[in-house]
């Protein structure tokens, strides 16, 4: 059956360096974690389609459920100490639904957008945007007409304005979010200073620097 729906594509940024520098146990704690965050964040009739590895579809009847489920991944994920940061793309459209499994072109915008998304960075469509509540709307701001891969039409896109979570530093290693003040982990190199959640990601960094340093 084919229904109008909003949709939200959002992944754990960083995912493949948080693995490669703490292991398998580490991703799946990380994983169970952020389910964890995602059922907690669930707003009204956002519901959690699908989920492979770290990536998570989430469906909703309008715009507004699925806006305050996005804030409060992005708020919960930006919390959790020692944790990653979402990127997510918001896109409103017709989806064809059969046995829980998603298809159409709405499915496929809503991954580029969410490709297309930084670190705690949420975008959404046009489509999305004149969906949401007229209060809701100057929480965006347009990024402008944006040429998405594979997508014949180019969309403009907004952003999420959101809280800027000064007080985080990223750990260059792993990627995972660090409270300022919370760790003993930390070291200058070249004019900055550069904040670990780990002994093991400290000691990564000083064997070498420069291929965690952009």
């Amino acid at each position: 059956m084919e229904k109008q729906l909003a949709i939200l594509m959002a992944d754990l940024t960083g995912y493949t360096a948080m693995t490669d520098a703490h292991g398998g146990e580490s991703a799946a704690r990380v994983v169970g974690k952020y389910m964890s965050i995602v059922g907690e964040a669930l707003y009204g009739t956002a519901r959690l389609m699908q989920r492979v590895g770290d990536q998570v579809v989430i469906t909703a009847e309008n715009a507004s459920d699925l806006f305050t489920t996005a804030t409060r991944m992005n708020t919960l994920t930006h919390e959790e100490q020692h944790f990653l940061n979402i990127h997510a793309g918001l896109h409103y459209g017709a989806i064809y639904v059969e046995d829980g499994n998603l298809f159409g072109s709405t499915i496929n915008v809503a991954a580029r957008i969410m490709n297309l998304a930084s670190r705690g960075q949420i975008l959404c469509s046009l489509a999305f945007f004149s969906q949401l509540p007229r209060a809701a709307q100057p929480l965006f701001h347009s990024i402008g007409i944006q040429k998405l891969k594979n997508v014949l039409t180019d969309i403009e896109l907004f952003e999420m304005e959101s809280s800027t979570f000064s007080n985080n530093e990223i750990d260059p290693v792993c990627h995972m979010h660090i409270v300022t003040g919370t760790t003993g982990f930390a070291i200058p190199y070249k004019g900055n200073t550069y904040y670990f959640c780990s002994q093991r990601c400290l000691a990564l960094f000083q064997n070498e620097p420069d291929q965690f340093v952009s």
